[in-house]
C-alpha cells in the first residue's frame, strides 16, 4: 500500500478511511482525556499533601515557641540564681579574707606576748575596719579582746 491516495476511489473506501481517521480522534481525544484527568488528581493529591505539611509545619511551630518559652523562663530564674550565687561567693571570699586576716593578727599578737616585755599585763582591743563586713551574716558578736594570759 502506497502513502498517496488515487485521485479515483471509491465512495466506500473514503468512507472507511473516515471512519479510520475518527476512530483515531476519538482515541486520541479519550487519551487526552485520561491524560489531563491524571494530572488533575495528581495536582490535586500535591495539593493535599502540602495543605497536610503545612497544618503539621503549624503544629510542631506552636509546640516549639511553648517550648522557646518555657526555656526562656527557665534561663531568667537560672541568671538569677547564678547571680545570686555570684555575690554569696564574693561575699564569702571576703569573709574568708577578713578571717585571715585577724587569723594573722591573732598570731603576731601571741608572738608578740611571748617576747620578754611585751604587753603582759595589758588587755588589747582589735578593731579592724573589716570586722563589719564578715559580721554581715546578723553576727552580733563583739570585737574580739585578747589578753596576755590567754594564750599560756
Amino acid at each position: 500500500m502506497s502513502n498517496t491516495l488515487p485521485q479515483m476511489s471509491s465512495g466506500s473506501e473514503a468512507d472507511a478511511r473516515g471512519m479510520i481517521m475518527d476512530e483515531k480522534r476519538r482515541k486520541r481525544m479519550l487519551s487526552n482525556r485520561e491524560s489531563a484527568r491524571r494530572s488533575r488528581m495528581k495536582k490535586q493529591k500535591l495539593l493535599e499533601d502540602l495543605v497536610t505539611e503545612v497544618a503539621s509545619l503549624k503544629v510542631e511551630i506552636r509546640k516549639n515557641t511553648n517550648n522557646y518559652e518555657v526555656l526562656m523562663q527557665k534561663t531568667v530564674v537560672l541568671e538569677s540564681e547564678n547571680n545570686l550565687l555570684k555575690a554569696q561567693q564574693m561575699e564569702l571570699a571576703q569573709y574568708l579574707r577578713n578571717l585571715e586576716l585577724m587569723q594573722t593578727h591573732r598570731e603576731l599578737l601571741q608572738m608578740n606576748l611571748m617576747q620578754p616585755g611585751s604587753f603582759s599585763d595589758q588587755i588589747v582591743d582589735i578593731k579592724e575596719p573589716h570586722v563589719e563586713s564578715w559580721q554581715c551574716h546578723g553576727s552580733t558578736q563583739p570585737a574580739i579582746r585578747a589578753s596576755a594570759g590567754m594564750f599560756n
